[in-house]
């Protein structure tokens, strides 16, 4: 970003100030001061600097009436008498906070603490006596396709049922684990009676919902109050949020790279600990079994009880996957599709190497491909010297050139985005030119990379996917503009905007200092638009040729979410498509061509529907012995896509032995002929010469190798290559 442009930013920034300075005016009176404050600033913020600020009317109030009640998951404890109450409120939140008073939210929370309250007392009732899993009856999960129950009878029976099936989860796993055990004739497990095993469950249930409870009574009015006020931001758009001082301190862990030991950064998603990135290199990126979306249940230290950590706070459930490098934590996953599945992790430290981009050729039949795989865009916003992806990716290419390669894959998918700077600047290297367009309330301005000589000019191919996001989507969509390659695999997430943090203490009148700390704010403050005009936001980018993801219906998308930004138009700027761009309806009819017969390609499809079916499939029964032949049968079902994590045939890993790959005057590698492999892997130019000087890369370098002879994305990308010009 230039000083012009930095410059505006700062101006905007400094504007925001002096406006939200001028907020309070009228001295301290009672205990609702801190609240109004808070509110007041946080509004202040949203109208002065948001990209697309609300107005306050009947819209605003109806978003966060719907917003704050969802999250509060409303339907599990309000009854249709409460909500004729609550509802009257619906339309009047926008006029709450203009005068700064609070009585929906009072309301709202004065009946959930009394539901809570006879929620709690009542599941301790239930749990004091065995249950009946023999009845056919059933529990929805879906909040959607829930309704408000009657009375508070019928909503009594709703907790009966959602309690039975916290026991009966319980109880299946024990007996799955006790059958394996036995087929295994592992006698470590001790084999308990059923009627252990539901003592057992009860037991374990109870303490669960008394932790939950014990945590909610705890909690004190001001992290309440943020649920409400991040229903507020949330109207405006999803990435608008509130951080009330720990939620702040929370954030800046996640930011920070991840938490430590499994390498995993977590948020709360409505009562949820959910998997909110995986980092490259970490123990839960080698498990290949956590992906974004996937939600804890509960956490065991090895071998020991594990905890339940649903409803926990945060904070809390971090503290109990947090350990030492090499101890073992065991996560009890919820993925998306509704599967349920206990992941074995060893703690570590976590290598940032792996999270750097790395390259490597593909090699079959002679023919060459380059290959790029860049987990994020990272930089160097110190400025001390360290490492950013423009650099290394220019350097890979260089290597990749040298190797004379027929083409190049540059794989982002599951790239979440990060540095503007960095994204414009490695566009530069595949074409000369704007790449992207920066609109804010003020201006639009386009982003051109200040170097304008085009590095590699040979075929290009990206692969993308739903976890592609933000930056990731910029340089994909550019790429496509300019008709500069390929763009293969399933729809981005569609993140088209950018947000700023602010810290309300710093700009609240300095008499009312005694009120801080208030919390922050991170705000909208623009969006990206394609050189076309077009933006990624909502909408993402939709692939040249689509290929299919087994969790192309699971990713979390920027359309799904709560009030997204919308997706529009602006005038596009001038820009020279590339002049030897790829026939892509001809490679289309080669794409097709080649996956028509490929039993794999139809094995990958055919395991995305299967999960989003599985993930549609919310009713579930309370009978034990339906409930454990319905779990049977969709792991009976998950064996047959076991096919599709294996190895591709007549694939090999090369790892030199001393010597760098490429350095031969040839230009081959002997050793993959000896192999008999018609598809081969190896390093080349700087990490294999880490390799060879390195015996602790070597590890980590084969890992990423070998996962590329198991990706079938990548695999029929490389192909593609042969017929672009």
């Amino acid at each position: 970003m230039n000083k012009t442009r930095l410059s505006l930013y700062l101006l905007l920034a400094l504007t925001a100030g002096l406006l939200l300075c001028a907020v309070l005016r009228q001295p301290a009176g009672d205990g609702t001061d801190k609240r109004k404050a808070t509110m007041d600033l946080m509004m202040s913020g949203l109208k002065n600097m948001h990209y697309s600020p609300l107005n306050m009317d009947d819209t605003l109030s109806e978003r966060v009436y719907r917003i704050y009640l969802r999250r509060l998951q409303s339907k599990d404890f309000f009854t249709k008498g409460d909500m004729e109450q609550i509802s009257k409120y619906e339309y009047k939140i926008d006029d709450e906070i203009a005068t700064g008073t609070f009585e929906f939210y009072d309301l709202v929370n004065s009946i959930y603490n009394k539901r809570r309250a006879q929620d709690s007392n009542y599941i301790k009732q239930l749990l004091a006596s065995p249950m009946n899993f023999s009845v056919d009856e059933n529990i929805e999960l879906e909040p959607a396709k829930q309704h408000y129950s009657k009375d508070t009878n019928e909503l009594r029976d709703y907790w009966r049922r959602y309690v039975k099936y916290q026991v009966m989860i319980h109880i299946a796993e024990t007996l799955n684990n006790q059958e394996k055990a036995q087929e295994k004739k592992d006698t470590s497990v001790k084999i308990k009676s059923y009627a252990d095993i539901e003592i057992d469950a009860r037991k374990k249930v109870l303490e669960a919902n008394r932790n939950s409870f014990t945590d909610f009574a705890q909690q004190t009015d001001d992290k309440r109050l943020s649920e409400f006020l991040n229903a507020i931001t949330s109207a405006f758009d999803p990435h608008t949020e509130y951080f009330d001082p720990p939620g702040r301190k929370n954030f800046d862990i996640t930011m920070s790279g991840q938490l430590e030991g499994i390498g995993a950064q977590l948020l709360d998603k409505n009562g949820n600990i959910t998997i909110a990135h995986v980092v490259s290199g970490s123990p839960a990126w080698k498990s290949h079994e956590i992906k974004d979306g996937d939600i804890i249940m509960k956490v065991a230290q090895g071998s020991n009880e594990p905890v339940d950590v649903q409803g926990m706070p945060i904070d809390k459930a971090i503290q109990l996957i947090r350990g030492k490098k090499g101890t073992e934590v065991r996560l009890t996953m919820k993925r998306p599709d509704n599967t349920i599945k206990v992941i074995p992790l060893i703690r570590d430290v976590i290598n940032l190497e792996a999270t750097y981009a790395h390259d490597a050729v593909i090699e079959e039949t002679g023919k060459k491909v380059g290959y790029i795989r860049l987990p994020e865009f990272y930089t160097n916003y110190e400025g001390t010297g360290s490492r950013t992806c423009f650099n290394d990716v220019k350097q890979e290419l260089r290597e990749l050139n040298a190797e004379h390669v027929q083409g190049v894959v540059m794989d982002l998918r599951d790239n979440g985005g990060g540095s503007l700077q960095d994204v414009v600047k490695m566009l530069g290297l595949f074409v000369s030119g704007p790449n992207v367009q920066v609109r804010n309330r003020e201006q639009t301005v386009p982003q051109a990379p200040y170097d304008t000589n085009v590095l590699y000019r040979g075929p290009l191919i990206v692969l993308v996917n739903g976890g592609s996001a933000s930056a990731s989507e910029i340089f994909a969509a550019a790429i496509q503009d300019y008709k500069r390659g390929i763009i293969m695999g399933s729809q981005t997430y569609g993140k088209g905007t950018v947000q700023q943090m602010f810290n309300l203490d710093d700009y609240i009148n300095p008499q009312f200092k005694a009120l801080t700390p208030l919390g922050s704010v991170k705000i909208t403050i623009s969006k990206f638009y394609r050189i076309s005009g077009g933006t990624t936001q909502k909408d993402g980018v939709t692939p040249d040729i689509p290929m299919p993801d087994a969790y192309q219906y699971l990713y979390p998308r920027e359309k799904d979410e709560e009030c997204p930004i919308i997706s529009d138009k602006i005038a596009p700027v001038s820009y020279v498509p590339w002049k030897d761009s790829p026939n892509i309806t001809s490679l289309q009819k080669s794409f097709e061509q080649m996956t028509d017969n490929d039993s794999i390609f139809q094995l990958i499809h055919e395991q995305a529907v299967q999960y989003k079916k599985q993930r549609d499939e919310s009713l579930y029964s309370l009978n034990l012995d339906q409930y454990r032949k319905e779990q049977k049968d969709r792991e009976e079902t998950d064996k047959k896509f076991e096919a599709v994590t294996k190895p591709i045939s007549g694939s090999a890993v090369w790892t030199p032995d001393g010597k760098p790959a490429g350095q031969k005057a040839d230009n081959s590698v002997p050793q993959l002929a000896a192999s008999n492999a018609v598809f081969a892997v190896y390093p080349i130019g700087q990490e294999a010469k880490q390799m060879a000087a390195d015996s602790s890369e070597v590890k980590e370098e084969n890992t990423r190798l070998r996962l590329i002879t198991k990706d079938h994305e990548l695999y029929l990308a490389t192909q593609l290559i042969n017929d672009m010009k």
